[in-house]
């Protein structure tokens, strides 16, 4: 667990006004990073609260207000909501925020598991960091074997990966391919069916589809969709039926929604 910043009575009492107000702010931008660990967040509070009476000089009126109105029995989402009024919606980005782990129900079904790890992922020349780490929270979630990351898809190494993974590029087995023809001839050799997900000509709905196992799921790049030449090497082309005028949803989107229909589908 990190460990939150403090302030003793006496050391708080010897800053001047404006260090004073600043140490506060501190500690408001500490509790927005610490709002789904309950300890962390009462503990913030707490500190807030004994060191408000301190303070030698009447507080800037947005500090004020929301320290008179934080509390310990508050929700998460409730003191979400003020830090949001106190700093004009300027809240920070997700990846800067901690993320809740251990309160929900882990599914650990063996018969899902040996499923899941039975699935490979390849992505071919996807551009975004984001999609690609959108991607690989999404086989974390589902315990997905492995992701195949070829051509310019960036890998765990790239800058950004941490923020857009939200740290689960650590976890998930991934391999680099300079081309997306040899992460199929490896999966082949695996004895994967390989599924192109694709809004092609006479692709199947995913949701019509029988999909056989081992799998590999080939994706494709932002813009121009998966390489033609790499269709033909497919044993199947499917695609997401859409209701609406865009044809195609994002590549991260569109990935996640298909996994778990493999995964949890009928």
């Amino acid at each position: 667990m990190k460990k939150l910043q403090h302030y003793s009575a006496p050391k708080f009492l010897s800053f001047n006004p404006e260090k004073q107000f600043a140490a506060l702010d501190k500690l408001v931008s500490e509790l927005e990073t610490a709002l789904s660990d309950e300890a962390q967040r009462t503990a913030l509070i707490e500190h807030l609260q004994e060191l408000k009476p301190l303070v030698s000089e009447p507080l800037p009126e947005k500090l004020c207000l929301l320290l008179r109105e934080l509390h310990p029995k508050l929700s998460p989402h409730q003191i979400m909501n003020k830090l949001y009024t106190y700093h004009d919606g300027a809240l920070r980005k997700d990846s800067q925020l901690a993320i809740r782990s251990g309160d929900g129900k882990l599914v650990s079904d063996p018969v899902q598991r040996q499923k899941a790890a039975r699935i490979t992922v390849i992505c071919d020349n996807l551009r975004s960091v984001f999609n690609v780490g959108s991607i690989f929270r999404t086989c974390e979630c589902l315990g997905i074997k492995e992701i195949l990351l070829c051509g310019i898809s960036p890998t765990p190494e790239h800058s950004n990966m941490e923020k857009t993974a939200m740290g689960t590029q650590s976890l998930v087995t991934w391999r680099k391919y300079d081309n997306t023809g040899e992460a199929i001839a490896y999966c082949r050799q695996q004895g994967c069916q390989i599924c192109a997900l694709e809004t092609a000509e006479g692709a199947q709905s995913v949701f019509q589809t029988a999909f056989q196992l081992p799998l590999a799921l080939l994706v494709g790049n932002e813009s121009l969709g998966i390489e033609p030449g790499w269709l033909h090497l497919c044993d199947k082309v499917v695609q997401l039926p859409q209701l609406g005028w865009k044809n195609s949803l994002n590549v991260g989107v569109a990935t996640a929604i298909t996994l778990y229909q493999i995964m949890f589908g009928a």
